[in-house]
C-alpha cells in the first residue's frame, strides 16, 4: 500500500470521519509508536509523524486493523520519506 497516491485516490471527495472503536486506536497508536522507532533520527519530527499517523489511518479504513499489517503499511513508507526530506537534511 502507498499512503500519498493509493490511498489519496480513494479518499478524494470523502469527508466523513471514519469512526474507529477504542481497541483499534490503541493498536494504531502503539503501531505509530514502533514505526517512530524505525526512522533514522535525522528525519524524526513531527511531520514525519503525522504523515505515517495518515497512513496508518488510511489502512485502518481499508480493513487493515492488525497490529502488524499498520506498523507494514507505515514503515513501507520510511524509505520514501527519506528519499523527499534528504535534500533539506
Amino acid at each position: 500500500m502507498r499512503c500519498g497516491d493509493t490511498c489519496h485516490a480513494k479518499a478524494v471527495g470523502y469527508h466523513a470521519m471514519q469512526k474507529f472503536d477504542p481497541q483499534l486506536v490503541q493498536v494504531m497508536r502503539n503501531a505509530l509508536e514502533e514505526v517512530m522507532t524505525k526512522v533514522p533520527l535525522e528525519y524524526s519530527s513531527s511531520s514525519t509523524k503525522a504523515y505515517l499517523a495518515e497512513c496508518i489511518l488510511k489502512a485502518a479504513a481499508q480493513g487493515q486493523t492488525s497490529y502488524d499489517q499498520l506498523v507494514a503499511a507505515a514503515a513501507d513508507q520510511i524509505d520514501q520519506i527519506q528519499v523527499v526530506l534528504s535534500p533539506f537534511i
